[in-house]
């Protein structure tokens, strides 16, 4: 029995689906349910009922949701009592990896990590989505091992060889316009920015989001900004129904997985450099150099690349 099994249970008492846990856990949905499965082989016992509306528990699986918060409990009390005896566990210990992600990163993750755990399944993986220059930060300190990163044009890569941070590329994709198939705007080739401005647009509630959309048209307050949020099926309906346009790329592959809209260009665009982000003073385990190796291959495997 693995003690995230069992965080995996609460969550999933918590929002009583899957799939939602699965993103809130950064793991797929299939090597979720294959993780409470084997917590019901280990208790031998059936702790989910599955249906088309969701999961809920069996009264096997309400006690042990109950008896699990306790484990749990007493599992962080541990930790915590180990603390001074242990300062630098977070940066040496063998068997735990942290990882420092910037938003949309969390696209590919699950499928990632889901391939590591294949060959790793002592590691304990923790994952903190942060702003670029706070990953370097803790990269720096040591308290983060792996940046998986998006990093705008603009960003200020002499930061990073301040710091002896080592930045790979692995892609560049350009912002686009994000349409419905059904609005007559769906037949246009390109966009140029002064027409952006002139209709409704559908935004992430990021500020790392805002600062390239800053850096695409300037003073914000000439943008139409109708919604903001960073629920995918809002994102989705507000550029379906209310004709508003997305801007983004086509690494959000969750966005354009949809059948209903397309990408169009824009005129002038700024691009995104995806790669990954490494300290020069703080040298990978056996295990974060497969993650990264598990990584490059998944990422320039994909047809979107």
């Amino acid at each position: 029995m693995r003690i995230e099994h069992l965080y995996y249970l609460v969550d999933i008492a918590k929002t009583k689906s899957i799939t939602l846990s699965a993103d809130r856990l950064f793991i797929s949905q299939q090597g979720l349910s294959q993780a409470i499965q084997k917590l019901e082989a280990d208790l031998n016992v059936a702790l989910l009922r599955r249906s088309r509306q969701g999961v809920s528990l069996t009264a096997a699986g309400n006690k042990a949701v109950e008896k699990t918060k306790e484990v749990i409990l007493k599992y962080e009390e541990l930790l915590e009592s180990m603390g001074p005896y242990t300062s630098d566990y977070i940066s040496n210990s063998s068997n735990k990896l942290t990882i420092g992600i910037t938003p949309h990163m969390t696209d590919f993750l699950p499928q990632i990590l889901d391939l590591f755990r294949k060959k790793h399944a002592d590691i304990i993986v923790h994952i903190e989505e942060q702003k670029p220059n706070d990953i370097v930060t803790k990269l720096n300190e040591g308290s983060t091992n792996i940046g998986l990163v998006n990093l705008s044009d603009h960003y200020n890569y002499q930061h990073l060889e301040n710091n002896q941070i080592v930045f790979e590329k692995i892609s560049n994709y350009q912002f686009m316009v994000c349409v419905a198939k059904s609005s007559p705007l769906a037949k246009k080739i390109i966009f140029n920015k002064t027409e952006i401005k002139k209709h409704p647009i559908v935004a992430y509630n990021q500020e790392p989001y805002f600062e390239i959309l800053n850096q695409l048209f300037g003073d914000l307050n000439q943008l139409n900004i109708i919604v903001k949020t960073n629920n995918r099926e809002m994102y989705l309906k507000s550029i379906i129904h209310s004709k508003a346009l997305g801007i983004t790329t086509l690494a959000d592959i969750s966005l354009f997985n949809e059948k209903s809209i397309i990408a169009i260009p824009i005129k002038d665009s700024v691009g995104m450099d995806f790669g990954l982000l490494i300290s020069m003073k703080h040298p990978l385990s056996s295990a974060g150099l497969d993650l990264l190796e598990i990584y490059k291959t998944y990422m320039t495997s994909k047809p979107w690349l």
